[in-house]
């Protein structure tokens, strides 16, 4: 019999949430001046929610456009309309880079862009088959989600499994699929909460 190989990805990603990574507080005509374009190593090559933060509460309805890649890499945009008051706004899809960021118009307050703290990472972006993982969890208990997805994933999707960690630092737990695993015939994405794991290992085809 032939022997079947797996690969590897480790997730590992303990970076705090930032409301200015991506653009510094400002009040553009058009164009934001992008301080970041894409994460830093420290989140392992994996992405987060986007934010727009405002500072006043005269600019309801005005919007944000943002250009960049999916978790897989592919080309995408997303639309953060701005509420009329104070607050952090987050997006609905998952950014891997940032780009480009474009106000409607002018805002009366500053706005600045960062990411929260629902993350995530593209395994591959084609059919594929989970295999297995390795978790050790962080120090809040949480569901890490499996996707079956190639693009433009919502923070919102219902995922085709969960896992849920246990809230000890550091706990470790193995999960084997039996061959030939679970399919995902259009790509495989893990989702998940800052704090909620330490480190995933997640085995898969492709």
């Amino acid at each position: 019999m032939a022997s079947t190989y797996v690969n590897v990805k480790t997730i590992m990603d303990e970076t705090a949430s930032s409301a200015t990574y991506f653009a510094a507080a400002a009040r553009p005509n058009t164009s934001f001046t992008m301080a970041n374009t894409a994460f830093a190593s420290s989140h392992n090559g994996g992405g987060a929610v986007i934010t727009a933060t405002t500072a006043g509460s005269s600019d309801s309805g005005k919007t944000v456009t943002l250009t960049g890649t999916d978790l897989n890499g592919n080309a995408q945009t997303e639309v953060i309309t701005l509420p009329g008051s104070a607050t952090e706004t987050a997006g609905t899809k998952y950014f891997l880079t940032v780009t480009a960021a474009e106000m409607s118009t002018q805002p009366a307050g500053n706005v600045s862009l960062g990411f929260n703290a629902s993350r995530g990472m593209g395994m591959f972006g084609g059919r594929t088959a989970l295999k297995g993982f390795t978790c050790c969890s962080g120090g809040t208990a949480g569901d890490v989600k499996f996707h079956n997805s190639s693009s433009g994933l919502l923070s919102s999707d219902t995922p085709f499994m969960q896992y849920r960690t246990n809230g000890t630092a550091d706990n470790e737990t193995h999960f084997n699929i039996p061959a030939p695993g679970v399919l995902c015939s259009s790509g495989l994405v893990v989702t998940y909460t800052l704090d909620n794991i330490d480190q995933m290992n997640v085995l898969y085809n492709g």
